[in-house]
Formats: C-alpha cells, structure tokens, sequence
C-alpha cells in the first residue's frame, strides 16, 4: 500500500523491541460462507493488501491458521498461510490455538475464541444470541452465552460492526463499551464484479417487477411478515423473488410462500448484482441486526430498500430507505406500492442509498483494522486511521 497508512506504522517500533506477531485465527474457512465469514474473509485480504504495500523489510509478521480442506479459497500475498488437520474445530480453537500463538497477538473475527489466550482481538458481531428470538439451535446459545463474555472480558480490545452492537453487547452485560472499537462493514464487495443475468432469464422474470428478499427460516429474520404483504392484492402485479431459503425449508418451517413468489434458491454475487439491478426493491424486515448488511449491498448497486427499523438497520441505512414496522404487513405493502408506482421516488431513493453507501468500503475497514491490530502489536505507538461510521454515536449522546 502506498500513502500515508503505510508511511503511518512505519516510523519504528520501540527502540531496541521486536513487534509482536500477529496470529488469526481462520478455523471458519472450513466452514460454509455466511455473513460473518465473509466479513471476516473480507477484513483479512484487506490486512493482507495493507501490509503486502509495505517494504518488505519492515512488514509485521501475520500468520493465518486456517483448516487445511476449506470450503472457498485463499488468495494471499503478505500473510502467511499454516495449513491446520483437526477432527474437531472447536476443540483446536480453544486447547490447540492459545499454543501454537502463544507469543503472539491473536487475532479472531468470528465472534468466538480462545479463552486462555489473553493477548488477543476479538470481533463480536452482535449479541443476538441472548435476544428471546433468535432462532439459533440450543447448543449454540449455549457456547455463546457461555463463552462470549468470557471471550470478551479477557480480550484486549473488542471490535464489532455498529454502534448499536456495542451498546447492547454493554447493556447485556457482555462487556463495557469503554472497551468496545466500531468498525463498520464494507458494503462494496459487489461493485466492480460482472452481472450475470441467466437468474433472471432462468426464472422468466425478464420484464417483470420484482421485489428481492433474502428468505431465511429463523425467525428472526421476519420473512413472514412479508410473506404476508405480498398476500394483498394491492401487489398483485408485483413478484416476490425469494433468494436463499428454498420452498421446501420455508415450509417446513411454517411459511407458505404466496403464489407471486419465485423461489430461486441460491444464487452467486453475480446473480444477485443482476436481481438487485433489476428490482423496483429489495426488502429486508429483519427484527434485529448488528449491521444489515443485505440492504447495504442492495443500495450500494442503486437498489433502493424497504426495510424494518430494528437494530443497526436505521443506523446504517438512514434515511435513505423506506421503512416498515416489523409486524406491520399492511406498512409493507404500502412502502413497496409506493416506491412501484413512484418513479421519483424510487430515483431518488436510489441515488440516495448510493451517496449513503459510498464511504462505506472495506479499504476503509481494513485500514482500521490494520490500526487497531499495529498498535497493539508495537509496531508504533500511534493513532488509528479514522473509522467511517455510518451515524453519530446515538447512545453516547444521551450519556
């Protein structure tokens, strides 16, 4: 990296002091790719594109431990990969990790990591886990309830994706905010790739208007309500493409898809540029999110977005969307009617949501990232590259 990030770390470390190696802790490449991982896939070839613009002789040394059979590929330049064999991932993470970076700063993005490893950075993404509804199976709320605020009362700096996340990872007592570092997502990780629209011609949606929806069947993620939206005739002319869940698991778990619904599975990123380009909408009623990155990515492309005011969602998305009460069917349809029938509108939504999204990049995360871990490694006492947030810090304000 050229500029002044890589001119900014390199003004030497303390005098007569080694900087501390950087460890991160990759066991979810064996995992499927969900929106953690690849957040957190994201943030690593970001670190790796700012330290590969280092001179060579003063980079830190960044080592990755990743499973040896990952489920998508690496492409690395300046960290070093260790390939890693276990049975059982969890068991490595928490007895094999702590050694094998036991003289290291350890980095984990995943929310979860080792406990008896003290010198380490951890990313909680949000504390849904501990919300009533939040469709995770019982032993998983268990691991989290359980590790997290051990995880995070023994790590030296916390990060997480919104300002909100951080103050309810403090209100649920996981860990103060005082210790909690906002790094915003990028939301820019469709732009610049090619469209593909064989979704569209797959499905016969060539010509007509569509609304996308990422379908889930946790519940809360809400994709009832707007199941039920699209049972009003008031969007009969309007297609309801479901992305992600198919018929069957949405009806297994007690959502019946109305008959203006097209299920088109799961579709790669350039599959979904072409749906978000198309669509007079997407939507997202989601009832909590540590940041919402769906309606991010939809309105980065000029997508505009209907979505629900909960969570981060209002602090990433402003007032460039329309909104929808969750439990509010009616509110959705009317919002959706409302941006199919207003070209104006839906123009100016539009524009609104790529202004909104433009300084949202994962340089930017990256570059804070690299920040936070620089310093915390002695590579030189100095201040983090700004953070880009996506609104003033609500809850600080009325302290």
């Amino acid at each position: 990296m050229t500029g002044p990030l890589g001119a900014a770390f390199l003004d030497g470390s303390e005098p007569g002091r080694a900087p501390t190696p950087i460890y991160i802790n990759g066991k979810f490449y064996g995992a499927g790719l969900n929106g953690v991982h690849r957040v957190a896939d994201r943030l690593i070839h970001e670190l790796d594109r700012i330290v590969g613009g280092m001179p060579e002789a003063q980079r830190p040394h960044i080592t990755l431990f990743a499973p040896r059979r990952r489920c998508w590929p690496l492409n690395l330049q300046a960290i070093r990969l260790v390939e890693q064999s276990y049975r059982s991932g969890q068991l490595w993470e928490q007895v094999a990790l702590p050694t094998l970076a036991r003289d290291g700063l350890l980095v984990n993005l995943c929310n979860i990591a080792p406990i008896a490893h003290l010198n380490k950075v951890t990313m909680i993404h949000d504390a849904q886990y501990l919300l009533s509804d939040n469709s995770y199976p019982r032993t998983t709320r268990w691991l989290h309830k359980t590790l997290s605020p051990l995880i995070a009362r023994s790590s030296r700096r916390v990060v997480t994706v919104s300002d909100y996340s951080r103050h309810m990872l403090d209100l649920l007592r996981v860990v103060g905010r005082e210790r909690v570092v906002v790094i915003p997502n990028g939301v820019d990780h469709l732009s610049g790739l090619p469209e593909n629209r064989s979704v569209i011609e797959r499905h016969k949606l060539g010509g007509a208007a569509f609304v996308v929806h990422i379908a889930s069947a946790k519940a809360y993620k809400n994709t009832r309500v707007l199941l039920e939206a699209f049972r009003s005739p008031r969007l009969k002319r309007l297609t309801l493409v479901l992305v992600g869940a198919g018929r069957d698991e949405l009806t297994s778990a007690g959502l019946t898809p109305p008959p203006q619904a097209v299920c088109v599975g799961k579709v790669d990123d350039s599959e979904l540029i072409a749906l978000y380009r198309a669509a007079v909408c997407m939507a997202f009623p989601s009832r909590a999110e540590g940041f919402g990155l769906p309606p991010a990515e939809a309105m980065r492309l000029g997508c505009p977005a209907v979505v629900a005011p909960s969570g981060a969602i209002p602090e990433v998305c402003g007032d460039a969307a329309l909104y929808a009460g969750v439990d509010d069917d009616e509110g959705w349809a009317r919002a959706i009617l409302q941006l199919y029938e207003d070209a104006q509108l839906r123009a100016a939504k539009s524009r609104a949501g790529e202004a909104r999204m433009s300084g949202m990049t994962w340089s930017a995360a990256g570059a804070a990232l690299a920040g936070e871990l620089l310093q915390l490694a002695g590579c030189r006492s100095h201040e983090a590259p700004a953070v880009l947030v996506a609104a003033p810090d609500a809850y600080s304000a009325a302290e």
